[in-house]
């Protein structure tokens, strides 16, 4: 009795455990349900689209996102980014400001450009031998959702050229980060 019942508790669990897979999906079919949800907590996340595959770099380490947000000498400066792989695999994302006479205001929408002073700008540098910037042409965008003490949440979408000329697209790029000053 004993015996019969182990085995028809072993099958149970074994049959409740298992799933159709008739139609062969074994993970998500939305590349944005791979991307961290677009909160604004402070959750420190941070993910984009690349060429529509996901990019999300890792929650701990040193290649964690991270933000950081000044006032010197009259102007503002952010730096909200974020690191994928090392070496040879490495993917970076940085979108901020330089040196800018107005202060952020949370709802507002930033052309992103390339870096230089008094921009908002998005650079994409994958292995050191892809590095691009928006052109004036096709400026991103940067969406600011959250903006206070200690929170900075948006999202942001730019294009950048490779070294053969092809686009790379980044869109449906969010981040909720603590940032420092």
């Amino acid at each position: 009795m004993k015996r019969t019942f182990f085995f028809l508790l072993l099958a149970s669990m074994f049959l409740i455990n298992c799933k159709n897979d008739d139609d062969g999906d074994d993970g998500p079919t939305d590349p944005l349900d791979e991307l961290p949800a677009a909160t604004q907590t402070g959750a420190q996340t941070l993910g984009c689209l690349i060429n529509g595959e996901p990019w999300v770099p890792p929650s701990i380490g040193a290649n964690r996102p991270n933000a950081f947000y000044q006032f010197v000498d009259g102007a503002y400066t952010l730096s909200i980014s974020g690191v994928t792989g090392g070496g040879s695999e490495s993917q970076q994302i940085i979108v901020g400001c330089v040196d800018v006479p107005e202060i952020i205001i949370e709802g507002s929408s930033y052309n992103l450009l390339d870096f230089a002073s008094g921009n908002y700008f998005a650079e994409y540098t994958a292995s050191a031998v892809i590095e691009g910037s928006p052109s004036d042409d096709n400026p991103g965008v940067l969406t600011i959702t959250r903006f206070d003490d200690s929170i900075i949440s948006g999202t942001f979408e730019f294009t950048v050229l490779d070294n053969d000329g092809n686009e790379i697209t980044i869109t449906d790029g969010r981040f909720d980060l603590n940032y420092t000053n």
